[in-house]
């Protein structure tokens, strides 16, 4: 991810409602006063993570589908959630297409923020088959994932998330991302005996106690580029982390190697806030964005996997192979992320009184 997009990825999933809530209040204010964005006749206004991410979406999505529809794509930085509630609630709505993290689904839609998604224009077909990727409010954008890496001196590799939680057999510090839905208990209930397809509700007093066989020699990250650091460096010999981040140290020297088949598969959603002013062009990039064409061209330009299965038929194998959901990642766990966009706040509660006790 981009130094833009970690920060808002943190910001995002660090926010309760309440936090929403007290965003909005202040985002009012800032769409109440005059507004220096309109959309210009015959475009959209896309909010997003921005930096090398917009980037790559100008050159894969924006710029032929402007060429396909002559619909322009403008884009505006600093997607939160308390900004498009702000604009709803104020009838102010100037954004027409939002990337968000898939909890948005629901806290958008359970909030009366959102338009529904137009099947007629958008086909939902070819997306991947898999838990909630699809609602009547959202589409899934792209794939990405928390997977381990893990030090070249451990030998034998570890195969397992028991093995992540075998000290004795493979010693040294494990890397976890510090929020609650880093994927860190989902990986204790699984080295405990959980099965993949039993996950959800997590049973969070199960994962805590299994996390206590390991507390010392848990590094709780903050950052990704933290996360980063820490395997690179050797602070952490296994590490829970994004797979853009072990592909990044992998190719600037670090030494480890990538389990793909030890890994959590998500993915970030695209949402049309209700009164977009401009939602009927809004499902028309949606749509061309979920064709195998786009799929493809936005993988082979940024270290994201498709979510349209057919694109893998146009990406090099080569590439497939370090995409999220390519074929190497066959037995990855997809995060109940409607789960988690009911519960954060009170699996945060728990997770931050365990780090304390």
């Amino acid at each position: 991810m981009s130094s833009t997009r970690i920060r808002t990825t943190r910001l995002l999933h660090g926010a309760s409602r309440r936090d929403l809530l007290k965003l909005s209040a202040a985002a009012i204010a800032t769409v109440a006063a005059p507004s220096v964005l309109r959309a210009q006749a015959g475009e959209i206004v896309f909010a997003s993570w921005g930096g090398s991410w917009e980037a790559a979406m100008r050159e894969a999505w924006f710029k032929p589908f402007t060429q396909k529809t002559g619909i322009g794509v403008r884009t505006v930085s600093g997607n939160a959630y308390g900004r498009i509630q702000a604009m709803v609630e104020a009838g102010k709505t100037e954004w027409d297409v939002v990337e968000v993290l898939p909890d948005f689904q629901w806290i958008g839609a359970e909030k009366k923020l959102l338009e529904p998604i137009d099947f007629n224009l958008v086909d939902k077909t070819p997306i991947m088959a898999g838990a909630d990727l699809v609602t009547p409010y959202s589409v899934p954008q792209v794939l990405f994932s928390r997977l381990i890496a893990y030090n070249k001196k451990l030998s034998p590799a570890p195969k397992s998330f028991a093995d992540i939680f075998d000290t004795k057999k493979f010693p040294g510090k494990r890397a976890f991302y510090s929020k609650a839905n880093g994927a860190f208990l989902e990986a204790a209930l699984l080295a405990d005996g959980v099965a993949p397809s039993a996950l959800y509700p997590l049973d969070i007093e199960r994962a805590l106690k299994k996390l206590s066989t390991i507390r010392d020699d848990i590094l709780f990250y903050e950052t990704n580029a933290q996360a980063e650091q820490f395997v690179t460096d050797g602070q952490a010999v296994i590490g829970l982390i994004p797979d853009g981040r072990a592909l990044s140290a992998q190719k600037n020297g670090a030494p480890i190697e990538i389990a793909y088949d030890l890994s959590f598969l998500t993915w970030s959603a695209m949402v049309v806030p209700k009164g977009a002013p401009r939602a009927k062009q809004a499902m028309e990039f949606l749509a061309y964005t979920l064709t195998p064409d786009a799929q493809a061209a936005i993988a082979k330009a940024y270290t994201y996997g498709p979510v349209v299965p057919k694109a893998f038929d146009m990406i090099p194998a080569e590439r497939a192979a370090i995409l999220s959901g390519g074929p190497q990642m066959k037995n990855a766990v997809i995060m109940g992320e409607k789960w988690w966009g009911a519960n954060l706040a009170a699996a945060t509660e728990k997770v931050n009184a365990w780090k304390l006790s």
